[in-house]
């Protein structure tokens, strides 16, 4: 079940940032505040995922990978919204 979690925030981050980054893109047509804000829900949710993580887990070894796959998750996930939110902009600007 705590492994289903695990995974589970990384998803729900990259939907959240993805959903939003859109959204915000859609609402304000400013590419770089949607990046930034994107950045900062993933950056958010996958903190609190590895505060979680490093005080539920009681192996050393696990906590710190689990703690760098999210920090590793992060970084994915930021380049995922960079490069989306700038396709879409550039699609919304076609139209």
């Amino acid at each position: 079940m705590k492994l289903i979690i695990f995974f589970g925030l990384i998803f729900f981050s990259l939907l959240v940032s993805l959903i939003l980054g859109r959204k915000d893109l859609k609402d304000k047509k400013k590419p770089v505040t949607a990046i930034i804000k994107a950045l900062l829900v993933n950056i958010v949710v996958l903190g609190l995922g590895s505060l979680w993580w490093f005080l539920t887990e009681t192996d050393g070894i696990s906590q710190g990978i689990g703690v760098m796959i999210y920090l590793g998750s992060i970084i994915g996930i930021s380049l995922i919204d960079m490069v989306f939110i700038y396709v879409w902009n550039g699609l919304a600007r076609t139209q």
